[in-house]
């Protein structure tokens, strides 16, 4: 009994760790591709926000879009934009393509 116990223990947390490993490896393989599709810098993502939205640049994010197919995952920058008339604009802009996401 104490034998079939043990194996069972065994195997549960061998599975645990392989499934540990597997997604660590995915989001590794995310990580990795997106820092090779990082065409575009902060400054640029700044300039790109400011041709869309005329203002003053208040802050900007940058962070990790993990896609399906981790070869698709790349940066995206959040830029917030303080417009003329002091209204709140978010524009994503993607650090692989340049193209950009206005939320209204």
């Amino acid at each position: 009994m104490k034998n079939k116990k043990k194996a069972i223990i065994l195997t549960v947390s061998s599975i645990a760790a392989l499934g540990l490993i597997l997604i660590g490896g995915y989001a590794g393989l995310g990580y990795y591709y997106a820092k090779q599709n990082n065409h575009y810098t902060e400054s640029q993502a700044k300039e790109i926000a400011l041709s869309y939205v005329d203002g003053e640049v208040l802050t900007v994010k940058k962070h990790i879009e993990m896609e399906d197919n981790p070869a698709k995952s790349e940066y995206e920058y959040e830029v917030e934009v303080k417009t003329a008339d002091n209204l709140l604009q978010e524009v994503t802009i993607s650090a692989r393509t340049g193209t950009i996401e206005i939320d209204d």
